[in-house]
């Protein structure tokens, strides 16, 4: 966050002329679009837009019309693939992002530069770590900065195939059909609960507020804070749950079973909550990049299908089958499965259970004495 003054009024003054630029932007896309005229290309808006903007640098500004018309593309093929939901860029708010190309931000005596147009100024951010290559991207953002940096491509050779189950209360069961760790996701389902309860108290509070007002800004920041703060611990504890399976199991090549949230509208209030508000896109992009690959496989009935028989079961947290007399962790039964979907295409019985579950929480904890009533973070 800005430390001076003087540093807050150009951090304010850039990321509201972002906005202004992207806001401009939506605007002349809705008139297009309503006269059904051809939307004009990237380098004639960015002819545009040269020298209009004064208080953004002019490769930022490029960035930011590169962005919107990435989105305009992106929507319209949505469209055309038979997703007319799809939105095209619609909301204007009042700050926005501001991007910087390798170009103009620089890192000068562990300091990063970011300049911008006449009169702004530049903001000096300190650098106290290395960045792992070189630096493509920064992005300014609210409370944080993004870099973007480009490494080199390691080769990891294959060492074995495991399947992936993903769940709620298990965040993560992977196997190899003959070893199974199983990650707990208590800690990321308390913290959705926790995000979803403190959202809804915010939003009855705010809803007796006048928008705009003193009050209504405050709880805003708070809800701001809170997300935050959230978003942070979920991060955290996929990548130390997606690091213990890379380490479990080393060069490791990974079939996750495709996420499926519409069997949700099947499912209870609470439970349909839980299972949308999970984070599998998360976790699955971080095991693609920490083990040799992710690839998606279908998931259908592998969580209650007997790997030994082939009978079908509906069971809790142990699958128990009635007619092989097989008992195991659900958990288990599922990434058995979804390994042999991902090798053989289709579920085969006839096959073995792993004999070893080991069982990994991503985040421990310790219970202090009983007399202070505290749970404290190891």
């Amino acid at each position: 966050m800005p430390r001076s003054q003087a540093e807050w009024q150009t951090f304010s003054a850039v990321r509201a002329e972002s906005a202004k630029l992207w806001g401009d932007l939506v605007e002349r896309h809705f008139r297009i679009r309503r006269r059904n005229l051809k939307w004009p290309s990237k380098a004639r808006w960015q002819q545009w837009g040269k020298r209009r903007y004064s208080g953004l640098y002019s490769q930022s500004v490029q960035q930011i019309i590169a962005e919107f018309c990435e989105a305009v593309n992106s929507c319209r093929q949505l469209r055309k693939n038979g997703q007319p939901e799809a939105k095209y860029p619609w909301r204007k708010d009042k700050f926005r992002d501001v991007v910087y190309t390798n170009q103009s931000a620089v890192i000068r005596n562990g300091h990063l530069v970011l300049p911008h147009g006449k009169g702004m100024g530049k903001l000096r951010i300190s650098i106290r770590f290395p960045l792992p290559g070189r630096l493509m991207e920064a992005r300014l953002c609210m409370g944080h900065i993004a870099l973007v940096c480009e490494l080199p491509d390691v080769p990891r050779p294959q060492q074995t195939v495991i399947g992936v189950d993903l769940g709620v209360n298990t965040l993560i069961a992977a196997t190899d059909g003959k070893v199974a760790v199983l990650i707990s996701g208590r800690e990321a389902k308390a913290t959705v609960q926790y995000r979803n309860k403190k959202l809804a108290e915010i939003a009855g509070k705010q809803s007796k507020k006048t928008k705009g007002s003193r009050k209504w800004r405050r709880l805003q920041r708070r809800k701001a804070k809170m997300l935050a703060k959230t978003k942070r611990r979920i991060r955290d504890i996929t990548h130390k749950a997606t690091r213990m399976v890379a380490d479990f199991f080393p060069g490791a090549t990974c079939y996750v079973g495709k996420p499926f949230n519409g069997a949700a509208v099947k499912m209870g209030r609470l439970t349909a909550q839980q299972v949308s508000s999970v984070c599998n896109a998360k976790i699955i992009f971080q095991l693609d990049y920490k083990t040799c690959g992710a690839m998606q496989v279908e998931e259908a009935w592998t969580s209650q299908t007997c790997p030994v028989c082939g009978a079908r079961n509906k069971c809790r947290r142990i699958y128990r089958c009635k007619q092989c007399g097989l008992v195991a962790p659900r958990d288990v039964i599922g990434g058995t499965n979804i390994l042999c979907v991902g090798i053989h295409g289709e579920l085969v019985h006839g096959r073995s259970v792993p004999n070893t579950v080991t069982y990994k929480y991503p985040v421990f904890r310790r219970v202090v004495p009983a007399d202070t009533r505290q749970v404290a973070s190891v």
